[in-house]
């Protein structure tokens, strides 16, 4: 739920009392300097006492996260700068030279929506600015994480506040924040801002739900409450018994995670299992397992709840042990139990690197988990780039936040993580960029499946290679299905953009004129191209043929439009009608010639393959000829127009062994 903040206190006269506000927020964050925040607040108080209340309120966002107080300076001064009211130069004169880089580097954020707003169509520069303005946070973030932090607790702060605006800009600040901002938080671990971002989303968003749980809580919330006190000083006692020493709080689970529970669980409120929590915090690892030792020697666990974070690790780092049991009164309770520092790392994230370097302690492996985190923001910016800007990069975002993974086992025992919807083709450029260029398929628990196989949580795949197997172009194109992940894609894209510029001239040349010749359309090559190229955003044929080969224009989307301009299609036929069936009067329906080497099977690939497309086989044939081992099958298939074509033609052309596809001429009815 949203956390509940500490006022601001006021003078006799009803005024802010900032200098009791600095002399509480010392006192719980000695790592603070006094002077600074005292200066800062008078001048505030002085020149811009309209926005005091605010510049408090995201100062104590930014202290909560253990800043330095450059940052928490920053945080002060920044509806300063974000209103214009101040200049740099005067600005530094005022907070010095690192706060006001701080300030000016998330301001620079604000200068456009992150969020491409499905309902307003935007132009091509509005995208790409846009996307750069994401890159720019991100790289800022690279450069000083400080600046990704106070620009999640800005964005907090814009959402509490959002309650008073009109009802379009509350809604894109909340869909801004649910998209972008709660996710990145997650990703960097901040979690104690998390939370609320996803509360304040969902509740702008979909209040219906937001209050319905909310209501639900709170009607049981003091029955809770003291089952949980009483269960706390229960737990603390059974530990102190076995010597453990260790610090027992109740947790609430904030509104959005019990929605997501009770979605994906399609479950009601009563089950959701850790409404009612507990967090044990102990100071050492070997203690983490005594006390777990202990929770379930107490009472009856559920085996389907349980998870241990800290054997491996969430991919944001976080690590708990997370485990439920029946209790005394037969309801259930969740458990969590981590040491001291993962309880820190967990709620601070990327933010208790500069809790630790102010504190005594410094550790190797703090700084560790720190820089994987700005790693993985340099990977996101890198697959962009060699994508050549043409990913979604909210998408992209998106995709790296998620929490939904897949855990796949290599034949060796080896387990690894992708994004659930990743490929066999993704698990191979998982592994290493050699193995995914020449995949050719895998074996997932002994059955051989095509490389876009979607991978299932607990699969054992085997990778098959083939030495002569180079990226296939059919790989980039989105509908197919073929690579789910940015990273792979990146790689592939990567591979066809290194090749020279020549080259991708006359490959994408090849390949449109080759689909020319596998649709069987009659127009000259010169008409043909120049209709292509009209059906796109490019005028000068080495871009566009460029683009074409590198998969920054997607050629089955593009021989879509064309087909359809000149209103070649698939044959329409009426069907037969059969007693006692209804058939719908008529069908689309095409014949392709597949000639490919006869080998055990290939027929069967085929038909799965359509199969898997739901595209209905209307009748088969083949012939081999016995001198020169060809097989050449006829397909006639009903298909819903002309992209499912273009797909399964795509697709076909995948398989082992197969030299060609065509479409064939619509036989006369």
């Amino acid at each position: 739920m949203v956390n509940v903040r500490q006022a601001v206190p006021t003078t006799a006269d009803g005024t802010l009392d900032w200098a009791a506000w600095v002399t509480r927020i010392l006192a719980e964050y000695p790592q603070l300097t006094a002077q600074p925040l005292m200066d800062c607040c008078a001048w505030i108080q002085q020149q811009h006492a309209d926005q005091l209340a605010v510049s408090l309120e995201l100062a104590e966002l930014v202290a909560e996260l253990r800043l330095d107080t450059a940052s928490v300076l920053a945080a002060l001064a920044y509806r300063l700068v974000r209103t214009e009211r101040v200049s740099k130069a005067d600005l530094q004169t005022q907070i010095g030279a690192e706060a006001t880089e701080l300030v000016f580097s998330v301001a620079a954020m604000a200068t456009t929506s992150l969020l491409e707003m499905s309902d307003s169509p935007m132009l091509a520069k509005e995208q790409q600015s846009q996307v750069e303005n994401v890159k720019r946070m991100l790289a800022s973030m690279i450069d000083d994480a400080r600046v990704a932090a106070i620009k999640l607790a800005e964005r907090v702060l814009a959402l509490r506040q959002a309650k008073d605006y009109e009802p379009q800009r509350r809604q894109r600040i909340a869909q801004e924040a649910g998209s972008i901002f709660s996710p990145l938080a997650n990703r960097l671990g901040i979690w104690h801002l998390k939370w609320e971002l996803e509360d304040l989303s969902l509740r702008y968003l979909r209040e219906d739900i937001y209050l319905g749980i909310a209501k639900q809580l709170s009607q049981k919330r003091q029955q809770r409450e003291q089952q949980v006190a009483a269960m706390t000083e229960h737990v603390v006692a059974l530990l102190r018994d076995q010597g453990i020493s260790a610090e027992v709080e109740g947790r609430a689970k904030n509104i959005f995670s019990i929605w997501r529970k009770m979605q994906a669980k399609n479950i009601p409120i009563e089950e959701v299992y850790d409404v009612r929590a507990v967090r044990i915090i102990v100071e050492s690892l070997a203690d983490c397992y005594a006390a777990l030792g202990i929770i379930h020697t107490t009472w009856q666990h559920l085996p389907g709840e349980f998870d241990d974070y800290i054997a491996m690790p969430k991919e944001n780092g976080y690590q708990s042990i997370h485990t439920a049991v029946t209790a005394d009164d037969g309801h259930t309770l969740e458990v969590q139990i981590r040491t001291r520092q993962m309880h820190e790392d967990a709620e601070l994230g990327v933010c208790a690197h500069w809790a630790y370097k102010s504190g005594a302690q410094q550790a190797a492996d703090e700084d560790e988990s720190f820089a994987a985190k700005m790693d993985w923001l340099r990977q996101v910016i890198e697959w962009h780039d060699e994508l050549g800007g043409a990913a979604n990069l909210n998408a992209l975002l998106y995709q790296q936040t998620s929490q939904q993974r897949v855990f796949i086992t290599t034949p060796k025992g080896h387990v690894l993580d992708l994004a659930s919807g990743a490929t066999v083709l993704d698990f191979a450029y998982r592994v290493h960029t050699d193995l995914g260029e020449q995949c050719v398929g895998g074996v997932i628990n002994g059955v051989q499946v095509p490389v876009q196989m979607r991978l299932q949580t607990g699969q054992q795949l085997e990778v098959l290679v083939d030495a002569q197997q180079r990226p296939k172009r059919q790989w980039l194109e989105p509908s197919l299905k073929i690579l789910y992940t940015h990273r792979a894609r990146a790689k592939v894209a990567s591979y066809f953009r290194a090749r020279d510029t020549s080259d991708l001239v006359l490959s994408g040349r090849v390949l449109l004129i080759d689909f020319k010749r596998k649709l069987g359309l009659a127009h000259s090559d010169a008409d043909f191209i120049k209709s292509c190229i009209s059906h796109s955003s490019y005028s000068e044929e080495a871009s566009f043929f460029c683009a074409v080969a590198t998969g920054e224009l997607s050629y089955i989307e593009l021989l879509t439009q064309v087909l359809e301009s000149q209103g070649s299609s698939i044959s329409v036929v009426p069907q037969p009608g059969l007693p006692g069936i209804e058939t719908p009067e008529f069908a689309g329906a095409a014949t392709l010639q597949v000639v490919a080497m006869n080998r055990a099977g290939l027929l069967n690939d085929i038909t799965q393959l359509l199969a898997a497309w739901k595209v209905s086989l209307m009748g088969a044939s083949a012939k081999v000829s016995n001198s020169s081992g060809q097989a050449i099958i006829t397909l006639e298939a009903e298909l819903h127009d002309n992209r499912q074509l273009l797909q399964v033609m795509s697709l076909i052309m995948l398989l082992k062994d197969v030299e060609d596809v065509t479409r064939l001429a619509a036989h006369a009815s």
